[in-house]
């Protein structure tokens, strides 16, 4: 055999191994912001036709709902029947697809959920549910979704990564401590609670802060706090975007809220939250703390 042909035949080898490398690096590589996206189409799919086994699970993911382990079956996601409006959001260097949706049961109700997905290795590795079915579901605000959450931010008013994640890290210091910092707040600058606008609102009915914007409204004396399990689950420099989750203290008595927000930020200040806030009794822990 002539040393050509030895190279031409040892190299097929070579060449089929780099190939099934290249494939199984391609395989465990992180899910993108494409991939991310249709892993949370396919779980809203799977929840409403109540295909449940469909859904990727990990071996051992952890499912958690208003704060408590359960099955992925037992959720309330299960009573859905449509979906009214979504905002959806990716961050493939977290690994996380975190949506809010505006939905109706099966009995015509109006409910609020967030879901944040974990994706490693094509699998869903966390599920965090929070699921908001109460009376103060406000729709009008809900659908459509507003669309300034989505927008892409000019190159001019957008933040770094660091600069983001240090902005949300400050403004849920400010929860504890009650001295936000100025500088990070828009002026307009509003908190939607479910869909209930709670800021530049005298009649909100819910934080009574009368006509207060985000940074007014957290200013001074106040009976919350502090917050605790402080994540970043998300951050999306292109859209403004930064998703936060804490557990929020409400003086000595043991009810505690679960936060879930969606922060817009524009040229370096906040202008818009959306917010779904859980007040439940005896709280602890989110289950996901790091």
């Amino acid at each position: 055999m002539s040393t050509r042909t030895l190279k031409m035949t040892c190299g097929f080898p070579v060449v089929v191994f780099a190939l099934f490398a290249f494939t199984s690096l391609a395989s465990a590589a992180t899910c993108d912001r494409t991939c991310l996206l249709e892993q949370a189409k396919q779980f809203n799919a799977n929840m409403l036709a109540r295909t449940i086994e469909k859904v990727p699970l990990a071996v051992g993911a952890n499912i958690r709902e208003n704060a408590k382990a359960i099955a992925l079956r037992d959720s309330k996601w299960t009573g859905v029947t449509k979906l009214l409006s979504d905002g959806v959001y990716a961050d493939p260097i977290l690994g996380n697809v975190i949506e809010h949706v505006a939905a109706e049961t099966a009995d015509g109700k109006t409910v609020y959920i967030g879901t944040r997905l974990k994706v490693v290795d094509s699998k869903i590795k966390e599920v965090e549910i929070n699921f908001d079915d109460g009376p103060r579901v406000n729709v009008k605000n809900l659908v459509p979704y507003d669309p300034i959450f989505n927008t892409i931010v000019p190159l001019e008013e957008r933040s770094t990564r660091e600069e983001l994640t240090r902005i949300i890290t400050s403004y849920f210091k400010g929860l504890t401590d009650h001295n936000p910092i100025q500088a990070d707040y828009d002026p307009r600058c509003d908190r939607y609670h479910s869909g209930n606008r709670v800021t530049h609102n005298p009649r909100n009915g819910i934080e009574q802060s009368g006509d207060d914007g985000c940074y007014e409204s957290n200013l001074g004396p106040k009976p919350w706090g502090p917050a605790t399990e402080v994540r970043i689950g998300l951050v999306d420099s292109e859209r403004g975007i930064v998703i936060g989750y804490a557990i929020l203290y409400y003086g000595n008595s043991d009810r505690r809220m679960q936060i879930n927000e969606v922060f817009k930020i524009l040229d370096g200040r906040l202008r818009m939250v959306d917010n779904i806030g859980l007040m439940e009794q005896g709280i602890t822990s989110s289950g996901f703390a790091e």
